[in-house]
């Protein structure tokens, strides 16, 4: 039987090759096999409500904090007019707000020395005894903004039931304004230009448990329209409007005894039908809205961090004595 010398020079080098080769092999396989572009060092496991720095004048910065450990995720915007959109009026349906990574929009992972407490990322100065361990800002990737309104006006009816986009083709510029004042009923606090606000014409005990105001309304006087979509509320033949016996544009303070014996409101009293002066439609139109916004990072690369998606989260924004 031939037998291999294991001394010999020239089976030595082939032994090595072939496990050279085999090495090269083994590495390309195992690299290609991680490689799936969702290569993880960090868990982001942020309760994703985020907070809003108001401090900034030149950029929007929105953030997460979580402790244990003490960590930020950071996303910076340009302040301009067009991203200031992005906190107070609706994207269309299904067209998200899309931002490049650029020097103008940032996304930062850090971790620091200790927890952070409220408010501490946006202080001018930072604390002294805050340092920042480690900080990673993405080199590539979109950032996706969705903006919702649900009530645009806050009277009580989601801006969807007051025909906000008629024929569901994103453009609301046809919405409905029952009243023909001008401002469309999803953007007006008084429908029916009565003078008593929509949110005060609606029955708020959801008797029928669905919560959706316009199946169970309001209708004081049995005629099939809602008392918010009704400019005679009690079917007196008088105007609710003309109700208004001080003149003070609120007919809902001038009251006197229903034929029940209760308290009400001329303009719900069949007794009252007396037409005082009209005293002139209320113009001021303000109301507080509640904007949700959503951000979704795509394709992004923070060395640490490599990954098709990241749900960065949700920021509500409420904004008081908002005009149209």
């Amino acid at each position: 039987m031939e037998r291999y010398n294991f001394t010999n020079p020239l089976f030595l080098f082939k032994i090595e090759f072939f496990m050279r080769y085999f090495y090269i092999i083994f590495c390309f396989v195992f690299l290609t096999a991680c490689d799936d572009g969702d290569i993880l060092t960090v868990e982001l496991a942020f309760d994703q409500e985020l907070e809003r720095c108001e401090n900034d004048n030149e950029s929007y910065l929105i953030y997460d904090t979580r402790e244990d450990p003490n960590e930020s995720l950071s996303l910076i915007i340009e302040r301009n007019t067009d991203n200031e959109l992005l906190f107070t009026e609706p994207t269309t349906v299904g067209s998200p707000t899309v931002l490049l990574m650029s020097s103008n929009t940032r996304f930062i992972y850090r971790t620091y020395n200790r927890a952070i407490a409220t408010d501490e990322l946006c202080d001018v100065i930072p604390p002294a005894d805050l340092n920042i361990v480690e900080s990673y800002e993405a080199t590539t990737g979109t950032v996706e903004v969705t903006v919702t309104i649900e009530d645009d006006d806050g009277d009580g009816i989601p801006s969807d039931l007051e025909g906000r986009d008629p024929n569901g083709d994103g453009d609301f510029s046809d919405a409905q304004d029952w009243d023909n004042d001008g401002i469309a009923d999803y953007l007006d606090e008084d429908d029916d230009n009565d003078n008593v606000k929509t949110e005060f014409e609606l029955d708020d005990t959801n008797a029928d448990g669905d919560n959706d105001p316009t199946t169970n309304p309001l209708d004081t006087d049995g005629d099939g329209n809602p008392d918010y979509l009704d400019e005679d509320d009690d079917g007196d033949l008088t105007p609710t409007i003309e109700e208004d016996e001080d003149g003070d544009q609120n007919p809902r303070n001038d009251q006197n005894t229903n034929p029940d014996g209760d308290l009400v409101s001329h303009y719900l009293n069949t007794l009252e039908m007396t037409m005082y002066a009209n005293p002139g439609f209320t113009d001021d139109n303000k109301y507080t809205r509640t904007i949700t916004t959503s951000f979704i990072i795509r394709d992004v690369d923070l060395e640490i961090l490599r990954t098709t998606l990241v749900e960065f989260g949700i920021l509500t924004t409420t904004i008081t004595d908002y005009q149209e």
